[in-house]
């Protein structure tokens, strides 16, 4: 019966990570370069972990005063320092495996302004940004007509940026943990391989 019960639950929980969605909700969402405090006070992030694409078993709502009490300035800075230090161990491999991840999105609207000293690099951004926006639209927006963007040159000999953005986004559960997994097998074959090389540094010179 204990063994039932231990098999049961392992399926169930296998059924939750083969078929739950995270989503990410953001909800009016700007950011401005044109004043000193560079985010609006009213937005929010919502993070759900859902299953069957209905049922909702964790939700968790961010909002600017949530931040605050978390003081995640200075985490974001230990990341920061994190990343540029570890900078040689970001690779192809890793890539490849962040490039597998697929993100629906389920509604989007983004609006955002470019405006620089030059005229002719601002028509160029727009150009860019609007292309790859595009891009990326086209193959991760799921209902066509729950999608909009525009990317609107500023011509004003100044440098700015404006964006607002509210959205829905989901990616599957089982993308996340495979990342995970490979990311963490891949830095255990590092330390194989060091480990490896350190004992033959060693013998050499018995």
């Amino acid at each position: 019966m204990v063994f039932l019960f231990f098999i049961s639950v392992f399926i169930i929980f296998i059924c939750i990570l083969t078929f739950s969605k995270i989503r990410i909700e953001i909800i009016n969402f700007k950011f401005t370069s044109m004043s000193e405090k560079h985010l609006n006070e009213d937005y929010k992030i919502i993070i759900k972990l859902r299953i069957f694409s209905k049922f909702t078993i964790i939700k968790i709502i961010l909002t600017e005063k949530k931040l605050k009490r978390l003081n995640l300035q200075q985490e974001a800075k230990i990341i920061k320092t994190m990343i540029i230090e570890n900078k040689s161990k970001i690779d192809k491999k890793i890539f490849k495996v962040m490039k597998k991840i697929k993100i629906n999105i389920k509604k989007i609207n983004l609006s955002i302004n470019i405006g620089t000293e030059n005229a002719s690099l601002t028509a160029l951004l727009v150009a860019i940004i609007s292309s790859i926006t595009g891009i990326v639209f086209r193959k991760s927006i799921i209902d066509s007509k729950k999608q909009s963007f525009r990317i609107v040159p500023v011509y004003i000999n100044k440098n700015l940026i404006n964006i607002a953005v509210s959205g829905i986004f989901e990616i599957k559960m089982i993308h996340i943990i495979n990342i995970i997994y490979v990311l963490n097998k891949k830095e255990g074959v590092k330390k194989n391989e060091r480990t490896s090389n350190r004992r033959t540094y060693d013998y050499s010179y018995e």
